[in-house]
């Protein structure tokens, strides 16, 4: 009976204990009170970021510097900067500068404005540790002559032209437009070469060149060429884009002329100094050049009086066979030497003082006048420009006419 009264009594404690233990009591809230805080929070940040409480607020920012910039958060600011530089200069952010300043000096610069600090690229010379990369990408895009900036006399100005441009108003200039292909580009390597030795070498104060066939070389505007013109030039300097003449490792001297009359000079006979790329060869073929013969006459009186004005020792017999005496030729055909009124006298000095067109002249007197009577135009030193269109005309290649004017020396990228 007491053992029945004390089980009793148990299983009506145990009963109604029953609800607190389960969780099934009225005032219950789902899961249990202490959780539904939590659980309302979670729900909450749910509706709001789609990830868990702990989340949000980073999702939050995420997906903030998402909206503003494309990419995760700890991206933003750079990504930012890099899309900002993109559209100031069209280039990575660390080139931006440099190709501002450059293409601010090439607008400058156009406009006539003496550029004494320009150097070959522009602006980018004097960039710093910047200056590799706008020139590089420059050379990639239009090549070499098209990057390469230049100082050049013209109209009393200096101004800073674009290689490709100065070169394709040399070729407009200096040889017919009719000459063949392969001469053209001969004339382009040989002035690229030229110009480029210029650069280091300046016959004038600030400037590479001048725009003066008597002093540099000839160039015509190419604006002022008709269009057809203007694109057979262009072609031809790019197609020897970049390409110039060196000996030893150095550029040579290209220097060229009209024709030889047959053959060329070596430098030596000319000028006196003896370079080995700049040697006299045969020239055949330019017959049909303007001024592959020409005539000059002198009054005899101006004659005279020219000779006794540079030689005060001439001494003029009555007989004009007498006035004549030996004469010395180059290896070339031209006057090296020749006696007048029993002085020995230049064939360099005669050509200058009465304005001959080459040193290659015979010398007939008469009653009244001096007679010269010249074969070839120019001081035929390097290149004859119509023994390169006679060589074309055969089949020769550009590089085939550089090597035999400018013998030993060696075509190859301008460094």
């Amino acid at each position: 009976m007491r053992d029945t009264i004390i089980f009793t009594l148990l299983v009506a404690v145990f009963l109604s204990a029953l609800p607190f233990l389960c969780g099934g009591g009225a005032n219950a809230e789902g899961a249990g009170a202490q959780c539904a805080p939590l659980q309302r929070e979670t729900e909450a940040a749910a509706e709001t970021d789609g990830a868990g409480a702990q989340c949000a607020p980073l999702r939050r920012e995420t997906e903030a510097a998402a909206e503003t910039d494309g990419a995760g958060a700890q991206c933003a600011p750079l990504r930012r900067e890099t899309e900002a530089a993109a559209e100031t200069d069209g280039a990575g952010a660390q080139c931006a500068p440099l190709r501002r300043e450059t293409e601010a000096a090439a607008e400058t610069d156009e406009e006539g404005r003496a550029d004494v600090g320009i150097g070959p690229y522009g602006a980018a010379e004097a960039d710093g540790a910047g200056a590799q990369c706008a020139p590089l990408q420059h050379e990639t895009e239009a090549g070499f002559d098209a990057g390469f900036r230049l100082p050049v006399l013209r109209d009393g100005q200096i101004r800073s032209m674009d290689l490709h441009s100065y070169l394709t108003g040399v070729v407009l200039a200096e040889m017919p437009l009719s000459f063949a292909d392969e001469a053209l580009k001969a004339q382009a390597t040989a002035s690229r070469t030229y110009v480029l030795r210029s650069y280091d070498n300046r016959r004038h104060d600030k400037a590479a060149v001048c725009v003066n066939s008597g002093c540099c070389q000839a160039w015509r505007d190419p604006a002022e060429a008709s269009p057809e013109d203007r694109a057979r030039a262009e072609a031809i300097v790019s197609a020897t884009d970049g390409l110039a003449l060196y000996y030893d490792g150095a550029l040579i001297d290209a220097t060229f002329f009209s024709c030889s009359g047959g053959r060329t000079e070596a430098a030596a006979a000319v000028w006196g100094s003896e370079l080995p790329y700049l040697q006299s060869v045969d020239s055949p073929g330019e017959e049909g050049a303007a001024h592959f013969t020409d005539e000059t006459r002198v009054p005899l009186a101006e004659f005279r009086t020219a000779l006794e004005a540079e030689d005060g020792a001439v001494s003029f017999p009555a007989a004009l066979g007498g006035w004549v005496g030996a004469i010395r030729y180059t290896e070339g055909g031209g006057v090296d030497e020749i006696e007048l009124g029993g002085r020995p006298f230049r064939g360099t000095w005669l050509r200058k003082r009465f304005g001959l067109r080459s040193t290659a002249f015979s010398l007939e007197l008469t009653e009244t006048e001096a007679i010269f009577v010249t074969k070839g135009n120019g001081h035929r030193v390097g290149m004859s420009q119509y023994g390169a269109e006679a060589m074309a005309q055969t089949g020769s290649s550009f590089e085939e006419i550089l090597a035999w004017y400018y013998q030993g020396a060696e075509l190859k990228p301008a460094e």
